[in-house]
């Protein structure tokens, strides 16, 4: 069946829910994770920040890689091959050049329905109606899991 699934993570729980999805899906099919994580600078410019701009970078940076490296570590204990990918730019565009990418031999997407950045989804359109269109694999999207009633 799929045997290279790239996962977009951001940090948010709908992400978290497709890394859940992704891993089973892995399980089954004894498929490899790649797991992406997409500094998004086009919403920063060293004009506007000014001498902070190097700071805000490494710490979205450092964040990036603790999101990837808690991510590896629950695919590793279900026993998955993981690779960890970091870029940056805006994030829509760089998961479909991965994904369409002829090296990358992705046959697979599995992300959340919605990320982080819920202002930049009003402005520019959501990234994942974005990958669904301009993705040449199949794409699976994942649903956070409802809030609990009380």
């Amino acid at each position: 069946m799929y045997k290279r699934l790239l996962v977009p993570l951001d940090g948010s729980s709908n992400a978290n829910e497709a890394l859940k999805t992704a891993i089973d899906l892995a399980q089954d099919w004894h498929a490899k994770l790649i797991l992406l994580q997409v500094i998004d600078i086009t919403q920063f410019s060293a004009q506007g920040l000014g001498g902070g701009y190097s700071a805000v970078i490494k710490s979205l940076r450092d964040t990036s890689q603790e999101i990837l490296e808690a991510a590896r570590d629950h695919a590793e204990k279900a026993n998955l091959e993981v690779a960890m990918l970091v870029r940056e730019g805006a994030p829509k565009q760089v998961i479909v050049e991965i994904a369409n990418a002829a090296d990358s031999q992705i046959d697979l997407i599995v992300m959340g329905k919605s990320g982080t950045n819920a202002f930049s989804r009003m402005i520019v359109g959501s990234t994942t109606n974005y990958v669904v269109q301009h993705a040449e694999p199949n794409v699976i999207v994942v649903n956070d899991l409802p809030e609990p009633h009380e």
